[in-house]
């Protein structure tokens, strides 16, 4: 008896880890295929390239490892038509769709064409991503089990529908963070400056979005705008830390509470991030390609990390509100018969 229930229990395992590595190939098929069509447009750059993608790919292997996916049925036809769907439109772009969605584009009034190109390609992987969750775990469940990745890709390509019709100062509600950001890192960067090399005469200033950078190689000069400011990066890890905590048990307020909390503290992360991109800027041995190439990974390499760092802290609070909830909790059922 005891052999067949571990006979069951392997079974179910070996089925499990079937249906999540078909689940995963059927997710990640786009990401492979458009790799193998277009290496060169992974890279880590804003409205250029498909290196979010990759971010994607990242975000749906830790859910979906995690989760009991079945298929099965009339489903794998499903998804197996969802697949071949996709697979028509990374294929078809240098055939005649690309040119076509780029008359769309002019059309509508855009003024960044790469901005709009990309913006189709995360929404044609975000749908695919959600049909195909919604089929295998339901329409209520999916976003609980792929909700970050999917988000992501939302995010990534509603942001990237606004550079298109929006681009440079244009968008006033985002544009307005902007001034305000560079202030802080001038703040920033005069400390760090009087407390390291008082004698020097470094000095940094703002004129509205420009920020000017003066050292003895001369003046450094960026025109700032709302994505290159990381506004675009809040917005976007924002839903990605709001899937993440959907997956909890957490109560709706504290939902919420750690939410704003992340929010904010994502924008004291994104000052770092600027003031990274200036110290930068100042390095004598730094050049212009080497700071744009910086510039187009610093984003990822910072915001990442700290989302996951932010969640383990979330997880850290929880723990410690639980165990002395606990103790309260049997606080209350033993004194009372003390008293008695």
């Amino acid at each position: 008896m005891k052999n067949y229930l571990v006979l069951i229990n392997c079974t179910r395992l070996v089925f499990r880890r079937y249906n999540q590595i078909i689940l995963i190939t059927l997710l990640l098929w786009p990401v492979l295929l458009s790799y193998l069509l277009y290496p060169d447009t992974f890279v880590f750059s804003w409205n250029e390239g498909r290196g979010g993608f990759l971010i994607a790919t990242v975000l749906i292997l830790v859910e979906i490892l995690g989760s009991r996916p079945v298929i099965r049925g009339p489903k794998t036809r499903l998804l197996i038509a969802l697949g071949i769907l996709i697979s028509l439109y990374f294929l078809s772009l240098p055939f005649g769709s690309s040119n076509f969605l780029s008359s769309i584009g002019r059309s509508a009034g855009v003024l960044i064409s790469e901005s709009w190109m990309s913006m189709w390609d995360y929404t044609i992987l975000a749908t695919y991503f959600l049909i195909t969750l919604a089929l295998i775990f339901g329409k209520r469940e999916w976003i609980t089990i792929g909700g970050a990745a999917t988000l992501f890709l939302i995010g990534y390509a509603t942001i990237l529908l606004l550079d298109s019709l929006f681009p440079y100062d244009t968008l006033g509600i985002f544009q307005f963070l902007v001034p305000t950001y560079l202030n802080f890192n001038v703040g920033i960067l005069e400390t760090i400056n009087h407390i390291l090399n008082p004698e020097t005469e470094f000095t940094s200033q703002t004129f509205g979005n420009t920020l000017v950078l003066y050292s003895p190689d001369g003046p450094f000069v960026m025109k700032v705008y709302w994505p290159s400011a990381g506004v675009h990066s809040i917005i976007i890890f924002s839903f990605v830390l709001f899937a993440f905590l959907l997956k909890s048990s957490i109560p709706w307020n504290r939902i919420l509470i750690y939410l704003f909390l992340g929010i904010l503290l994502t924008g004291v992360v994104n000052i770092m991030r600027i003031m990274l991109l200036s110290l930068y800027a100042i390095d004598p041995n730094s050049d212009l390609p080497s700071w744009e190439q910086f510039h187009s990974v610093i984003g990822e390499i910072i915001f990442i990390p700290w989302v996951l760092l932010y969640l383990v802290f979330v997880i850290f609070i929880e723990k410690r509100y639980h165990r002395v909830k606990g103790k309260t909790s049997a606080c209350d059922n033993i004194c009372p018969g003390k008293d008695r």
